[in-house]
């Protein structure tokens, strides 16, 4: 058949949605690899059929499955060629079940109005979902916003001093994943974390999922109680590999034993900015209510009536370092307090900290400790100096970085990550991509004018043990591996 010759010339891309539950025709895993590119429906006037159709299709399936109280999705790919010839080329159904056939039959036997590009037929690929509902099936094209393929655009680099080498790109492979070549929820990327056993828990604006290096496996509403499309704003894990979580207003724990919902009113808050987990076992959650701390299943309140010198209740980070001193940033100032619970304000000090929000710490095995800065100044001009990053040193000496004085291309952090195997210091910027800090005087940046890269907002970053660098970026899941 002449539409299945294109195939030799079509690389595909798996569209992953099955939620389909009615009489176990669907999984939620998917056992494949992605990373294949595929035609898009692009043309000027995009590839259709008559309404009646896919009436036709679902009609004739209604007829013969009784669905009962089953619901879900189920995506297909179809090529149609110039001649108006269809093949379905892709399903999201992984388990290949009898009623997928049916519809790959009725789909393939379809008469589909070619798309047309500056007035001639040209070969394009549709989108076609099922979805089963109130006993029922029907069916829809979805149609891909083209903007979300267009490029991102150029980063933002402040500092013009610095000439970047970037010396060490060629010792990296970068891979991408976005919603169009793999089943990632989203473009997206919120959060992520890597757990004991180095799998990636990926949090997109539409969904959670779990990578293991190959295989994405979707975290929907047949193995947990979030949907398919909810958002996870923040994950985290703690030191017996439990995965913390905010979504849905709510807090989620998982463990190997399954998901746990925490009460609001026994943790006296339901969302906040940022989880954090400590090697001692407590559990931090930072809100506008203040630091909310959760050991042995006992909760205790950080704010300005427990802490009278912290600057505000509004609590935006904290950080237990290996001396036991506790860091809080909130949006008036930050604070540290050592084991004797003595408090140091930084506001109205002459260091890095003065009247700036801790967004941000990682330590090093030397004990040197790196921040991340907010300034929280209201102005037009998106680089503020007093931001960039921090570096306090194991005998208490500060440093300042940011693009006036260093290679940092811009002043906004999102993200930190101290590379332990390496030895170096990745920042993930709002603006300019990545920076890699070898912790002397060399700095490199990559981003997507000059590298794999797919943009240049990286979110939050993750390593395995094995040094394998995931990115959360606005435009996919970055992978970084050291050749």
């Amino acid at each position: 058949m002449k539409v299945c010759n294109l195939l030799l010339l079509c690389l595909f891309n798996l569209v992953f949605s099955a939620r389909l539950s009615a009489q176990n025709l669907f999984t939620e895993k998917t056992n494949m690899v992605y990373d294949a590119k595929f035609c898009i429906d692009c043309g000027t006037t995009k590839a259709t059929c008559p309404p009646l159709t896919l009436n036709y299709i679902t009609d004739k399936i209604n007829r013969k499955y009784n669905f009962g109280t089953g619901a879900g999705e189920i995506s297909f790919q179809v090529l149609v060629d110039s001649s108006g010839f269809s093949c379905v080329i892709s399903h999201s159904d992984v388990t290949h079940s009898v009623l997928t056939a049916d519809l790959i039959r009725l789909l393939n036997g379809c008469v589909w109005k070619p798309a047309k590009e500056n007035g001639k037929p040209v070969s394009a690929s549709v989108n076609v979902s099922f979805k089963v509902a109130n006993g029922k099936i029907s069916a829809k094209m979805d149609r891909m916003d083209l903007s979300e393929l267009a490029s991102p655009g150029a980063p933002t680099i402040y500092n013009k001093q610095y000439a970047y080498a970037n010396s060490s790109l060629k010792n990296y492979d970068m891979t991408v994943w976005t919603k169009y070549n793999s089943p990632l929820p989203d473009n997206i990327g919120l959060a992520c974390v890597v757990d004991k056993s180095d799998l990636l828990w990926y949090a997109t604006a539409r969904g959670l999922t779990r990578f293991d290096g190959t295989t994405f496996n979707a975290v929907n509403e047949f193995n947990s109680p979030l949907t398919a499309t909810t958002t996870v704003s923040d994950i985290t894990v703690d030191k017996d590999n439990n995965k913390w979580m905010y979504a849905n207003k709510a807090i989620y724990m998982y463990s190997d034993a399954g998901w746990k919902l925490f009460d609001s009113t026994r943790v006296a808050i339901s969302a906040g900015y940022h989880i954090i987990t400590n090697p001692t076992g407590e559990i931090f959650f930072t809100s506008h209510k203040g630091l909310l701390i959760l050991r042995n299943e006992k909760v205790v309140l950080l704010d300005k009536e427990r802490i009278p010198q912290l600057p505000s209740n509004d609590v935006y980070y904290a950080y237990y370092d290996t001396k036991g001193r506790l860091w809080i940033g909130t949006s008036h100032g930050s604070i540290v307090m050592d084991k004797k619970q003595n408090v140091t304000v930084f506001n109205g000090t002459d260091s890095p900290l003065n009247n700036v929000c801790i967004t941000g710490i990682t330590e090093d095995e030397h004990g040197n400790l790196y921040f991340s800065l907010n300034a929280n100044k209201k102005t037009a001009n998106e680089d503020i100096d007093e931001e960039g990053i921090a570096v306090m040193s194991a005998d208490g000496k500060w440093t300042h970085y940011n693009d006036k004085n260093s290679g940092m291309p811009s002043n906004h952090v999102n993200s930190l990550l101290y590379d332990k195997l390496e030895h170096v210091l990745w920042i993930g910027t709002y603006q300019s991509g990545l920076v890699r800090f070898d912790l002397k005087d060399g700095w490199e940046n990559y981003n997507n004018s000059n590298s794999a890269m797919p943009g240049y907002n990286i979110y939050q970053m993750a390593q395995d043990s094995k040094g394998v660098i995931y990115a959360a970026t606005a435009n996919g899941l970055l992978r970084i591996i050291k050749k």
